[in-house]
């Protein structure tokens, strides 16, 4: 009964190798008919990459530091293990993934492309990322739209319904597919900034252009509070300064008028009197304001942090490459592929 078993084993693995043999000899003489689906393979895969454009990738780098940090030692190296101090790592605009969030906001993105392309054409980037596209003569043959498009930079007017939604269609195009943002390390102030479009100019300037936007926001949002309170202060100097210019021509006329005035009448130093202790009292309060005024222009500058850009798209930009050897190698290797498949299945049929 061993025996038996054994035998039926040595059988069913003879019969396997039998049939692999036979298949691949099968194969084998198919091999004209596979050559010519992978020729196919490469056709296709060549005239793809042929029809894809090709994009230009602008790239920047920026490198944020705070003006001033208030957490201590104990806070600084308890936020190194990820443990927040009494808000210690107080959130900012740059801090976090925050960045990553801001930089793909429809309004930046939106502001951005409302900025002039160049100075002939008049053109946005919007008109000039519409027109690189194909979607000005797309709304121009669309039955709803049915005429050109064009966003203008220095428009008075808000945009009308129609615009901003064929805008919201190229901001939502771009921050989907368009434009990377990455921080290289999570406590790094290290931020890139990657655009890739179908246009060389295009690219460089919108990725020049939304890091400067950024920027600046970022730079309003840290010290909006200490330059309101400077900008308060210097209208309040400006305002004493006025009034205690004035205050002294005063005090002075009053002192000539004294000096002719009969040295009996008692009471006339008395207005003398007044206007000196008004005018020394508007010079404290003078001294004070100009003070303060000081100390928070030295606060300002202070909490201005230092944005400094390492790298700054420059022209002529990196585009992709048309790697013809690559796709023809790929459209290849599919297309036989399949066609042993199907070989293979027609020889199972049959």
């Amino acid at each position: 009964m061993q025996q038996t078993e054994i035998n039926e084993y040595e059988i069913s693995i003879k019969e396997i190798l039998l049939s692999f043999k036979n298949w691949f000899v099968y194969i084998l003489k198919q091999w004209w008919k596979i050559f010519l689906v992978g020729l196919l393979g490469i056709l296709l895969a060549v005239s793809y990459r042929m029809w894809v454009p090709i994009v230009y990738t602008a790239k920047s780098s920026f490198v944020v530091e705070e003006g001033k940090t208030s957490a201590g030692g104990l806070a600084s190296l308890a936020s190194q293990f990820g443990f927040d101090i009494n808000g210690a790592s107080s959130a900012t605009l740059f801090s976090g993934d925050n960045i990553l969030i801001f930089f793909k906001s429809n309004s930046l993105t939106k502001e951005t492309l409302l900025t002039e392309y160049d100075s002939i054409t008049k053109y946005s980037l919007a008109d000039k990322y519409a027109e690189v596209y194909g979607l000005r003569e797309k709304w121009a043959e669309s039955k709803r739209i049915g005429k050109e498009i064009f966003f203008k930079t220095n428009q008075t007017t808000p945009l009308t319904r129609l615009q901003d939604s064929l805008l919201q269609t190229i901001v939502v195009k771009i921050l989907k597919k368009e434009l990377a943002v990455d921080r290289p390390e999570k406590k790094a102030t290290f931020i890139t900034v990657q655009c890739g479009l179908r246009d060389e100019k295009l690219s460089e300037l919108f990725c020049r252009r939304i890091v400067k936007k950024a920027t600046e926001w970022y730079v309003e949002s840290k010290t909006r509070r200490h330059r309101i309170n400077v900008e308060r202060l210097q209208k309040r100097a400006d305002s004493l300064e006025l009034i205690l210019n004035g205050r002294t021509f005063y005090t002075a006329a009053t002192q000539e008028r004294t000096l002719d005035v009969n040295p009996a009448a008692t009471t006339a130093a008395v207005s003398l009197e007044v206007s000196n202790r008004n005018k020394l009292m508007l010079s404290s309060v003078y001294a004070e304001v100009i003070k303060n005024l000081e100390i928070g222009k030295v606060q300002l500058s202070q909490e201005t942090p230092t944005i400094l850009e390492v790298d700054t798209p420059e022209l002529p930009l990196t585009k992709t490459k048309r790697q013809l050897i690559l796709y023809s190698l790929i459209g290849f290797i599919i297309f036989s592929i399949f066609s042993v498949f199907y070989y293979t299945v027609k020889r199972m049929i049959n």
